[in-house]
C-alpha cells in the first residue's frame, strides 16, 4: 500500500509524532492508518518469546497481566512514561520507529535484548536485533517486537538523570549465572544507543555486584562521545552513564543472588 502511494505516504500508529512533526512542516503526501489492521495491537507469549504488536499501547505494556508476569520491572516502570494521554494512545511501535533518543521503549527493547519483525515493501519479512539497529530505522512496517524468555532476563530501567541520561540494563541468567548483559542508553546521543557488558566468562550475581564499578568503567570509556547541549556537558554525561550503571547493575545483580 505504501509503495502504490509513493514517498510522500508514512504510517501512522497512534499519531502523536506524525502530528508534531507536520505541525513543523514536515511534508506528508498520504496517511496510511495501521488501527484497523488485525493483530498488530497483541500481546501474547510465543514460542519462548513475549511477542508484543507494533500497535500495543504504553498503557497495554502497563496494564498487560502477560507483561507483569514475564517482564515485572518492565510493566512496574511503564507507569511513569511520559503522561496519561501518551501512554494511552501512543504505541511501543512508533516509539522505536521514531528513533528519539528521550524515548524509552527502544531502550527496553535493546535491554532485553529484543528482534524487531519488519514487513519491507516487496513483501518480505526481516527480522532485526534492536541492539544491533542503535537508531537506524530499517525500511518497512514494524509489525512486532519480541522478547526472549528462555535465559529469563531481568530489567532495570532508570529516568533518574533525565533529560540528561536515562539507561536501562538487561541481565540474562542461565544455571543461576549472569551469562550476557546489555546497556541501553537515552537521551546522552542523537541516537538510542546500546552497549554489552564485557563479561569474559558467566558470573554468579554477587561476583558482577562486586564487579560493578569495573565493568561500569570499561563500558563508559567505550563509549562515543555523548552530545554536549543545554541539558548536560559531554563530560557529565558519560559521568553518569558509569555512576547509573555501576548502581544499577549492583542492585540488579544482589537482587538475583
Amino acid at each position: 500500500m505504501r509503495a502504490e502511494a509513493g514517498n510522500g505516504a508514512v504510517f501512522m500508529a497512534g499519531g502523536i509524532d506524525l502530528v508534531n512533526r507536520m505541525k513543523f512542516g514536515a511534508p506528508v503526501a498520504e496517511v496510511i492508518y495501521l488501527g484497523g489492521v488485525a493483530g498488530l495491537g497483541t500481546i501474547a507469549e510465543m514460542a519462548g518469546t513475549l511477542r508484543l504488536g507494533s500497535l500495543v499501547t504504553h498503557y497495554q505494556l502497563e496494564t498487560s497481566g502477560i507483561v507483569r508476569k514475564r517482564f515485572p520491572a518492565l510493566a512496574e516502570s511503564w507507569q511513569d512514561v511520559a503522561n496519561i494521554r501518551i501512554r494511552y494512545k501512543g504505541t511501543i511501535g512508533g516509539n522505536v520507529m521514531t528513533a528519539d533518543p528521550a524515548y524509552d521503549f527502544t531502550l527496553a527493547a535493546m535491554a532485553t535484548g529484543a528482534e524487531l519483525h519488519f514487513l519491507g515493501m516487496d513483501g518480505t519479512a526481516r527480522i532485526v536485533s534492536a541492539i544491533g539497529m542503535n537508531g537506524a530505522q530499517p525500511d518497512g512496517l514494524l509489525t512486532a517486537i519480541t522478547l526472549p524468555m528462555a535465559r529469563r532476563p531481568r530489567l532495570a530501567f532508570d529516568r533518574s538523570l533525565r533529560p540528561a541520561v536515562t539507561l536501562a540494563l538487561g541481565l540474562d541468567l542461565d544455571n543461576g549465572k549472569v551469562v550476557a548483559g546489555r546497556i541501553a542508553i537515552g537521551c546522552a546521543f542523537a541516537v538510542p544507543l546500546a552497549a554489552t557488558l564485557p563479561l569474559d566468562e558467566p558470573l554468579p550475581p554477587r561476583e558482577v555486584a562486586q564487579r560493578s564499578a569495573i565493568l561500569a568503567h570499561d563500558v563508559a570509556v567505550s563509549l562515543p562521545e555523548p552530545v554536549n547541549n543545554g541539558h548536560a556537558s559531554a563530560h557529565y554525561r558519560r559521568r553518569m552513564i558509569e555512576v547509573l550503571l555501576r548502581r544499577n547493575l549492583g542492585a540488579l545483580a544482589v537482587g538475583l543472588a
